[in-house]
């Protein structure tokens, strides 16, 4: 057993790998739950501690799970937060939150809706870094829609790369337009600007510096379609990442990054469209609501939460097929992002 504490391979060697100097894998079953037939439940939490005394630099992390996970939200913390034992336990009991888990240390991944498995690979030489000592936790809504109880496993998989080889260190960003209203027997977008280069210029004072190397969307069962474009500039509204349908729209890796800056764009637009069949508005939320979330990992120095708040957005047209069209201003919360956390106490 390597001294991480967990399941590694070697490359080559067979032996314990160390990932300050060779390529590692790293997996572990990191919980099994049994959900009652009918049960959802977004108040699931999952964590693995790593007890890695030296940071990983990870380029891949695959997901394999025996279904009932609807999705789920990845990070990884310093140990000392949220001590419970590895497993499943309430978020909601230990007052965890996605943001602050962000901020304590950073994200690492999302699983695309109801995916049974899935890899999120980076571009060679494109890597999230995870401190010392770190937990991973994962913010799990468990869906079982069938009539019986069905007891799944979720396994992680991680690909590490020491740091000699990377080139490119990731940041996380992700845009959501909370302020929906799909409107009953028809179809409806919604669209929203998210101005980076401003927030940059405010925290750095320097020129937008942002190179986006992967995005991945998350939507409900009436998502028609999301889209990704470039904001601003010559190139305008030009398409940058989008997926058409429901189920298994896994992210994206762009082998030549998108660089916001040689683009001439002052930001990105999100547009997530839906078609609802039901007689009744649908708004934010789980159950049979929706969600329009796009998650990015990019290099550059800058984390963004960016969102369209519940009550700021408004119609502002009609399709030519008829899609209600609204619009909402992007809110953003902004920091500098430190790429050398501390993470845990070191022992």
């Amino acid at each position: 057993m390597a001294s991480l504490g967990l399941s590694v391979v070697a490359c080559s060697t067979g032996g314990p790998c160390d990932p300050s100097k060779s390529a590692c894998e790293l997996e572990q079953a990191v919980s099994t739950y049994t959900a009652a037939a009918g049960e959802e439940n977004e108040d699931n939490c999952q964590s693995w501690t790593l007890n890695n005394k030296d940071e990983l630099w990870v380029t891949a992390v695959r997901q394999d799970n025996d279904g009932a996970y609807h999705h789920a939200n990845w990070f990884f913390v310093p140990d000392d937060l949220f001590p419970m034992p590895d497993g499943t336990w309430s978020c909601g009991a230990q007052q965890f939150s996605e943001l602050s888990a962000a901020l304590a240390g950073g994200f690492l991944f999302a699983m695309s809706t109801q995916s049974q498995g899935e890899e999120q690979r980076l571009p060679t030489g494109a890597a999230v870094r995870i401190p010392p000592y770190s937990r991973i936790i994962g913010s799990s809504h468990i869906l079982n829609a069938s009539p019986r109880p069905v007891t799944t496993t979720m396994r992680l998989h991680l690909w590490t790369i020491p740091k000699s080889q990377v080139t490119a260190k990731m940041v996380p960003s992700r845009l959501s337009y909370h302020d929906l209203a799909i409107q009953p027997n028809g179809k409806s977008s919604f669209s929203s600007e998210c101005r980076l280069d401003s927030e940059y210029e405010r925290i750095f004072g320097d020129p937008l510096d942002y190179q986006i190397y992967y995005v991945l969307s998350h939507y409900h069962n009436l998502g028609s379609y999301a889209k990704l474009a470039l904001a601003g500039g010559p190139r305008d509204g030009e398409v940058i990442f989008s997926v058409d349908g429901y189920a298994e729209n896994f992210g994206h890796s762009f082998a030549q990054p998108i660089d916001l800056r040689a683009a001439g764009a002052t930001g990105l637009r999100i547009t997530c469209g839906f078609d609802n069949p039901r007689d009744k508005v649908v708004g934010w939320g789980i159950g049979d609501q929706e969600m329009c979330v796009i998650q990015i990992f990019a290099k550059t120095n800058l984390g963004v939460d960016g969102d369209v708040k519940a009550g700021t957005g408004a119609r502002t047209g009609t399709g030519s097929d008829g899609e209600a069209q609204f619009g909402g201003p992007c809110s953003l919360f902004s920091i500098a992002w430190d790429h050398e956390k501390i993470g845990g106490p070191p022992r």
